[in-house]
């Protein structure tokens, strides 16, 4: 893991030294967030669940195309289920960091892809109005793909949608638990705030 951390900042200068263009800027929106549960026994009916997501992005062009786009983001995420005729409710929150390849089919349209890594800040399930602590009973990391769809405007703001789906079982307990898998559907805004505005 040092090691990691010592050459993510290198391979960093690396690619920017040969980028045509470096901009960045900020960006908020909604989470449309679910999880999957599978095992053995195991059937539960899951329902999206609102929530947000917010940070920053960086933009790094190699060429007039193609490029690359870190960010970190906070990301509510969860998801809203039935047991036992009781409607429960599970909050997580992740700190979300998504390395994407960014392809720009023209000035104004780009499509993004690639993985997320996140990480987990706290987890709980609710259950009419009373809240119990989980995040001991969940990995601390979470490995997904992340999809999605761009529009730049000229002013410097922007919109998308994205679809992150987890790879990863996030459950420490996988006996009890069963799997437990992320999913979560985005729609954001952005403004950059550096950077050439077209």
């Amino acid at each position: 893991m040092k090691k990691l951390f010592l050459t993510a900042p290198i391979l960093l200068i690396t690619f920017c030294s040969f980028a045509q263009g470096i901009s960045g800027g900020i960006k908020a929106g909604l989470n449309l967030a679910n999880q999957k549960f599978s095992g053995d026994g195991i059937s539960l009916d899951t329902k999206s669940k609102p929530g947000i997501h917010v940070g920053g992005y960086l933009t790094v062009m190699f060429t007039e195309q193609l490029g690359l786009q870190p960010e970190i983001l906070f990301s509510m995420q969860g998801a809203k289920f039935d047991i036992a005729g009781g409607d429960y409710k599970s909050n997580f929150n992740y700190l979300a960091v998504p390395i994407l390849f960014r392809y720009n089919v023209n000035e104004m349209i780009n499509i993004h892809v690639g993985p997320q890594v996140g990480v987990l800040l706290s987890a709980e399930v609710e259950y009419d109005g009373d809240k119990e602590d989980v995040k001991d009973d969940f990995k601390k990391a979470d490995i997904g793909g992340v999809v999605g769809l761009g529009v730049d405007l000229p002013i410097g703001l922007g919109f998308g949608a994205r679809y992150v789906l987890g790879f990863s079982q996030i459950s420490d307990d996988t006996d009890e638990n069963g799997e437990v898998k992320n999913s979560v559907f985005q729609l954001y805004a952005c403004y950059k705030l550096f950077g050439k505005k077209e």
